[in-house]
């Protein structure tokens, strides 16, 4: 049998995707003034970068918004999955738009040897701007559940199904890191008076955007393709099954992710043989009482087994 949950809360737009979207947009905006004002090519790479941001963060928002449409009977487990195809456009996005460009302007830059004017508004814009990224990623970082974040960052980002959340969050690490390479090939070019540490770091800057870019789309295909839920989840609910008085024996347990829900597959002997009214009932209430304990399984499948028939699919 089978227990389906609706739509729920998960159909919202995290609230990591505005802010980035909010800080791309003003960083943007200023940086490429700066560009303008500066000639700096690694000024015109960090506009670009953030132009590629807010582009990201339109398409997540898009990406969310088909995902709230209702299952019907071409889709009966629902539109979860649409944010995996809007995530893939992002991290190509991400990686051509944001990083081939990049690495094109200081390549220019340093075919020609263009010199940087007014170094000391570059620095500052940049250092403003990283700022102003800092702020979005720990705003980022603190819009996460605390409990799915406990095991670590990292950890979160290989288990989560948040894919909106994650791109937010690499992306605002990604010009954390891309703002300090940027800074550094400013203040080296000045300096040293070689014009090409300015090109060297828009190289750079396309080169950070190119690793995240392979990197989110990774993570990406693993959730595609279709994989489990954490061990950790796996376990608990495993261990919620095997203490339930109706269930006699788990055979297998499937929890895989859903976009950011879980689909739930159980076979499991009963304790006691029933007739047929009272097998529905039992079966109906396991797997409401799960969907209780675990919200975020919004598909549950109970399958009950005779011991002559029991034995693991996998």
């Amino acid at each position: 049998m089978e227990r389906g949950a609706p739509a729920h809360a998960n159909a919202t737009v995290p609230r990591a995707v505005y802010y980035a979207l909010a800080s791309n947009v003003v960083v943007a905006s200023c940086k490429f003034a700066a560009a303008a004002y500066t000639n700096s090519g690694t000024m015109l790479a960090e506009a670009a970068h953030s132009s590629a941001d807010c582009l990201n963060q339109f398409l997540l928002i898009a990406g969310r918004r088909a995902a709230r449409n209702q299952p019907d009977e071409q889709h009966p487990l629902g539109f979860g999955r649409e944010t995996h195809f809007y995530a893939m456009l992002v991290a190509l996005q991400f990686f051509f738009v944001g990083g081939l460009v990049s690495m094109a302007i200081g390549a220019w830059r340093l075919w020609h040897h263009n010199g940087v004017d007014h170094v000391q508004v570059a620095l500052g814009v940049l250092a403003v701007a990283a700022l102003a990224e800092g702020s979005a990623l720990r705003a980022s970082i603190r819009s996460i559940d605390r409990r799915r974040r406990a095991g670590g960052l990292w950890r979160w980002f290989r288990e989560t199904g948040e894919l909106e959340n994650m791109l937010s969050i690499g992306e605002d690490a990604a010009a954390l890191v891309s703002l300090v390479v940027s800074i550094t090939g400013t203040g080296l070019s000045a300096l040293t008076g070689w014009a090409g540490f300015d090109a060297l770091g828009s190289i750079g800057v396309g080169g950070v955007m190119m690793m995240t870019a392979v990197f989110a789309l990774r993570e990406i295909k693993s959730l595609i393709v279709g994989e489990a839920a954490r061990a950790s989840v796996r376990r608990a609910m495993r261990a919620w099954l095997d203490a339930r008085p109706e269930i006699g024996r788990v055979v297998s347990l499937v929890v895989l992710r859903w976009s950011d829900s879980l689909f739930v597959a159980v076979q499991a002997e009963l304790a006691e043989r029933c007739d047929a009214v009272e097998l529905v009932r039992t079966i109906d209430r396991v797997e409401n009482d799960l969907q209780q304990a675990f919200p975020a399984a919004r598909w549950v499948f109970f399958e009950p087994e005779l011991r002559e028939h029991g034995g693991h699919p996998l």
